[in-house]
């Protein structure tokens, strides 16, 4: 029971802010960062699509994705999703969406 009401606060917190945080990157190596910035669309939500697979020299290795940080440097209610792979995977597809008439700024970092 404590469990589940712990999983619902964490789920509140994370559909309330506008950040996204998968996984760990406590003593893992960054692999991917990305500066995620685009402008504002008039009267319409901006949606965008970052995908990113690991490098080869990962793949030989049997690395996969540790842990995905995705952190809204608005502060807005934008919301950013993992649609495909993430977290076990060896590739992530993270879909953003901004508030409407409002840019879109992330801050990806990937870790495996």
């Amino acid at each position: 029971m404590k469990c589940v009401i712990l999983l619902f606060l964490i789920g509140v917190v994370i559909v309330h802010c506008g950040h996204t945080f998968l996984g760990t990157s406590v003593l893992r190596p960054l692999v991917y960062h990305h500066n995620a910035e685009y402008g504002a669309k008039i009267f319409q939500k901006r949606v965008e699509n970052i995908y990113y697979s690991l490098p080869e020299k990962f793949l030989r290795e049997r690395r996969s994705i540790k842990g995905i940080l995705a952190y809204d440097l608005q502060h807005s209610q934008a919301s950013a999703n993992i649609t495909q792979g993430g977290l076990g995977y060896n590739f992530v597809n993270i879909r953003m969406k901004s508030e409407r008439g409002l840019p879109l700024h992330y801050d990806i970092s990937i870790y495996t």
